[in-house]
């Protein structure tokens, strides 16, 4: 027609067709390296349903592979399910009588860990792993060592570990003992002599295992744990490697206390794995539930076909470029809510951190219950969000009862398939 105002919405269908036939396949997409991350905690408990969304989530949010759980507290033959679509499966060691100890190992669905042998402790003080990550044999262990005689306990574990470990070890857990006291300990000291220390140092030696963080931060001051009865802040949660694999290590740091009273230790390394560079996106369904983006959706959609219906465009073109717009608007939407829930979140554990840091130099009494009040902050933040994930999951289950869709159609592709 030569009108420009008229040319403007076919130029722009045009380039939106061209992007859609440009779009890589995703045996075309391009791969990237993908670390192995790895945790340790000491959870404190993990029986109530609340806390063990608590450490799904927060593992989810760091993108997490292996998880070194200690202090789970289950109990043989009555442990709940601790498990999500990204952590499937859990190893766990539990204590045969009573809820107290116990030990667990989380692997990420992505890593697709093989297992093919575990040996575990009878009290669930200890577990170790081994299996093949991308064909490369790898060895797990998490410990937690007692409140007393943890030279013993250490000894006999790693001994144990030395005659089962193949490929690559990796050890984490809480130990209950500052290595090097003068540096690991706010006072300096500790109540475990001298001699326990260097028989845990020898027995480490042996096995040729060497404290990651340490490592890469020789001189620091940092610590995982801070006893209320002593006054005293000390790091006892470490992530072990053997001497050959320390070139792997990209970083290594330990985080705040937030829903435990430990500190994750975290450590980056090398991996065999790659990882698409390109993710792809799925639609929440509780976006639909919000007026708010209604509303916006149906303004962006009355646009777009005000704009685009002209009788130079066929109407099967619009039809397909709508979804694209649709899609761009609603991916719009999810991260700017996302965003904001992650400020709140980021906002509430920056103040953690830094209360945390200010009373590990001053030790005041104020300074503790402002840091007690954060996170208790915290603790109701991550428990709504719990909560409306539990409503998202019963509303979807109340709408979809009685009709035919993909979840019935996975229930029943086994049976099906052994009748016919």
């Amino acid at each position: 027609t030569g009108n420009t105002r008229q040319q403007a919405p076919i130029r722009r269908v045009n380039k939106l067709l061209k992007d859609i036939a440009n779009h890589p396949h995703p045996s075309q997409m391009a791969y990237e390296p993908d670390p192995l991350r790895i945790t340790t905690m000491n959870c404190r408990g993990l029986n109530i349903p609340e806390r063990r969304s608590h450490l799904l989530r927060e593992l989810t949010s760091k993108r997490v592979s292996i998880a070194f759980l200690q202090e789970t507290h289950f109990k043989e033959g009555h442990a709940p399910p601790l498990k999500s679509k990204h952590y499937p499966t859990a190893a766990l060691s539990n204590h045969p009588t009573a809820r107290k100890a116990g030990v667990a190992v989380l692997t990420h669905a992505q890593l697709q860990f093989q297992e093919v042998e575990r040996l575990a402790d009878p009290n669930g003080r200890y577990l170790f792993l081994k299996g093949d990550i991308q064909n490369r044999r790898y060895t797990l262990a998490t410990i937690y060592a007692p409140n007393n005689n943890q030279s013993h306990f250490i000894r006999k574990s790693l001994t144990n570990l030395s005659s089962f470990t193949e490929g690559t070890l990796i050890v984490g857990g809480d130990l209950n003992v500052p290595l090097i006291p003068l540096i690991d300990s706010s006072t300096g000291h500790s109540s475990i002599t001298q001699g326990a220390l260097r028989s845990i140092q020898k027995t480490l030696k042996n096995l040729r295992l060497v404290d990651c963080w340490r490592a890469m931060h020789p001189a620091d001051r940092e610590y995982t744990h801070y006893s209320a009865i002593h006054k005293r802040y000390t790091r006892i949660d470490y992530i072990f490697l053997q001497q050959e694999h320390l070139v792997a290590i990209q970083k290594a740091e330990i985080g705040s206390a937030s829903w435990s009273d430990h500190g994750p230790v975290t450590l980056q390394m090398d991996s065999p794995r790659v990882r698409p560079t390109a993710r792809s996106w799925r639609l929440q369904d509780s976006l639909l539930l919000d007026p708010s983006v209604k509303e916006t959706v149906s303004e962006e959609l009355t646009s777009y076909f005000a704009l685009n219906e002209t009788d130079d465009l066929p109407a099967t073109t619009i039809w397909e470029v709508h979804k694209r717009v649709l899609r761009g608007t609603l991916m719009h939407l999810a991260s700017q809510k996302k965003r904001e829930s992650r400020k709140h979140m980021t906002d509430i554990l920056t103040r953690i951190t830094t209360l945390e840091m200010q009373h590990k130099r001053s030790h005041l009494e104020g300074t503790y219950k402002e840091l007690l009040e954060a996170r208790r902050s915290l603790h109701t933040h991550m428990t709504n969000r719990h909560y409306s994930s539990i409503q998202r999951s019963k509303a979807f289950f109340y709408q979809r009862a009685n009709k035919g869709g993909r979840l019935l159609a996975r229930m029943l592709r086994g049976p099906q398939g052994m009748t016919q």
